[in-house]
């Protein structure tokens, strides 16, 4: 005999299941982007007497291919702030050995540096294939980041920037 209880708790386990099997759906890449928006980074903007193809927020990511390099602006509204760069190999097709990450100052009279050198990058990226760096970002405005790799891979990158009181 089919009871309105037996209807009810079949609803709700399939109703699990239906969420379980779309939870399984999201991709790595759509984990590391979560709810950004994409960049096309095509633009030519001025900064520190080069040209950056976009400007990146929290809110965007970009998907690019090494070899080769990336400029972009990252902007910010505090004197001193805290920027965390990501990048999440989507191919790997030949390690490299070198990638660097310069975070110029808002003035553009000094930079900070991050590299990797003499290592196989993918191994270094591990499993998740995601490198992330920290660099200090100083003064308010307009700063040239620019990110650069021998190695041979599609990749996304993300920003996050925060305050340092």
């Amino acid at each position: 005999m089919w009871s309105m209880r037996k209807e009810g708790k079949m609803r709700a386990a399939w109703s699990g299941l239906v969420m379980v099997s779309m939870g399984a759906c999201v991709s790595s890449e759509d984990a590391f982007v979560g709810a950004r928006l994409e960049r096309l980074c095509t633009q030519s903007i001025p900064v520190c007497d080069v040209f950056a193809s976009c400007v990146l927020d929290p809110n965007s990511f970009i998907e690019k291919r090494f070899p080769g390099g990336l400029r972009l602006i990252v902007r910010t509204d505090d004197d001193k702030s805290s920027m965390t760069l990501r990048l999440n190999m989507l191919t790997q097709e030949s390690p490299g050995t070198e990638i660097a990450i310069e975070a110029w100052r808002a003035d553009c009279n000094d930079v900070e540096v991050a590299r990797i050198s003499d290592k196989n990058l993918f191994q270094v990226a591990g499993k998740d294939r995601i490198f992330s760096w920290e660099l200090e970002l100083v003064g308010r405005g307009d700063h040239l980041v620019e990110v650069r790799s021998d190695m041979s891979a599609d990749y996304l990158v993300t920003v996050d920037v925060v305050p340092v009181r």
